[in-house]
């Protein structure tokens, strides 16, 4: 397989476990008491809720678990070394948007508008951050809010 082929497989793939994560891992387990996901729900949103989405904390939880999930897949290196580095590249992505998004409203309300959703208006839609592709694949996009 050509190499474009194989890193397009590694972004989409990125896409995919981005939304499982946040749909099942994070908004799931994370609605139980002592889970380990509960603070995405419990301190992420709430912060978001109260500062018009602004979110100026760093994520270690989230942070730590990218790089546990990409050491996981380190092996795949040695045979799909495209697909590897667009897993890295998507998380590097993940953890620079997400907090740039957080860190600027006014950018994500336009430019990023289906986060912008998911925390203030519907957050059991819209679990995608970087970009909502597994999210229209999977009919949980919600529609753009127009506000003012």
């Amino acid at each position: 397989m050509g190499t474009i082929f194989v890193f397009s497989l590694g972004l989409l793939y990125a896409n995919f476990m981005e939304w499982y994560v946040h749909k099942y891992f994070f908004h799931g387990f994370g609605k139980k008491q002592n889970s380990i996901f509960a603070f995405h729900l419990r301190e992420h949103h709430i912060e978001c809720r109260n500062q018009q989405f602004l979110d100026t904390r760093f994520t270690k939880r989230e942070t730590l678990g990218l790089l546990g999930f990409l050491l996981l897949y380190l092996p795949l290196y040695s045979v799909a070394p495209a697909f590897y580095i667009a897993l890295v590249l998507y998380g590097a992505a993940f953890v620079i948007v997400h907090k740039l998004q957080h860190l600027y409203p006014h950018m994500a309300k336009k430019h990023f508008w289906w986060h912008w959703n998911h925390h203030m208006h519907n957050q059991n839609k819209s679990w995608n951050v970087v970009f909502p592709l597994m999210d229209w694949i999977a009919g949980t996009l919600e529609e753009r809010q127009d506000e003012s």
